[in-house]
């Protein structure tokens, strides 16, 4: 269709009239409005995203320290203790042999920092719910991957990925990707506060509603 043949609608010589009369229209300034964020920053709010390759087990276990527990740590402060092992000092390839950190290798961390870090077995999608916001492994792109398991909404579940920022997959591809291992199944590690320390009633991590739609 050419644009000529589209109908425009013209203000009647009324209703221009008044306006030109009664003064200027008030505007509404820019500073009014809250900052606008682009769909990048939103992806990525409240999500350590990671800076190297093997570095997803850091990223994902600082998102929880972070987010879950205020704790201002930097990926690169985990990383940094993760590989500070004699282990990986007397083998600096080790790290790449294994892709990356194991989970046993997080809860040193998280321990020694004065939490208590729990690795959880033959875990289903109920336990991931009332666990959550829980650190997970699953396989993407035929690589193993650390994620948060933020938590569930109808057929889809929200992760924060350290490789993507938030975003939201099918329960069906979920438990497709949730790594199943022949001994112990599904596999989680949570991280609380250590006994004797206070621990938060809120649930920073916990999904919002809209965020399974933005990041759908």
């Amino acid at each position: 269709m050419r644009a000529s043949l589209i109908p425009c609608r013209c203000f009647p010589a009324i209703i221009l009239a008044t306006l030109l009369l009664t003064g200027p229209i008030q505007t509404t300034h820019a500073e009014d409005y809250p900052p606008v964020k682009s769909l990048l920053e939103i992806r990525r709010e409240r999500v350590v995203i990671q800076k190297w390759d093997l570095s997803c087990g850091a990223a994902a276990l600082t998102t929880l320290l972070r987010y879950q527990h205020g704790d201002p740590v930097t990926e690169k402060d985990v990383a940094t203790a993760l590989i500070n092992r004699s282990e990986y000092l007397r083998n600096p390839q080790l790290v790449q042999i294994r892709e990356g950190f194991s989970l046993l290798d997080l809860k040193r961390y998280v321990d020694g920092r004065g939490y208590q870090g729990t690795g959880l077995g033959q875990l289903t999608l109920d336990d991931l719910n009332r666990r959550a916001p829980i650190l997970i492994p699953i396989q993407t792109r035929g690589y193993n991957h650390f994620v948060v398991f933020r938590g569930q909404r109808d057929n889809r579940v929200l992760l924060a990925d350290p490789a993507w920022g938030n975003r939201t997959m099918t329960v069906e591809h979920f438990m497709q990707a949730w790594i199943d291992y022949p001994k112990i199944g599904h596999v989680g590690f949570v991280v609380e506060a250590a006994p004797g320390h206070p621990r938060s009633a809120s649930t920073p991590l916990a999904p919002r509603p809209e965020e399974f739609v933005t990041f759908n």
